[in-house]
């Protein structure tokens, strides 16, 4: 069963790279959260691990919402 996938990106964003969870709202970009387009392909790579699915580095970039993350988690994991 897929996992809450707004949970799962925040838990990552506030343990993996330190983002106050306060913060995270659907309508903050990465950028404003201070992930850098290095940490959003670390980003990718991390929700690949933990979800098993498959994330291309041009999906994520410094640009994109949490929403449109979580669409992009919830498109790949065909949930």
């Amino acid at each position: 069963m897929m996992p809450d996938v707004s949970a799962e990106i925040s838990t990552i964003l506030a343990d993996d790279f330190d983002v106050p969870a306060g913060e995270i709202t659907p309508e903050n970009t990465l950028q404003e959260l201070g992930v850098d387009s290095v940490a959003a392909v670390e980003l990718a790579d991390v929700l690949q691990e933990r979800l098993g699915i498959t994330i291309g580095d041009e999906d994520l970039s410094t640009r994109s919402t949490i929403a449109q993350v979580i669409d992009v988690v919830t498109e790949r994991a065909g949930a």
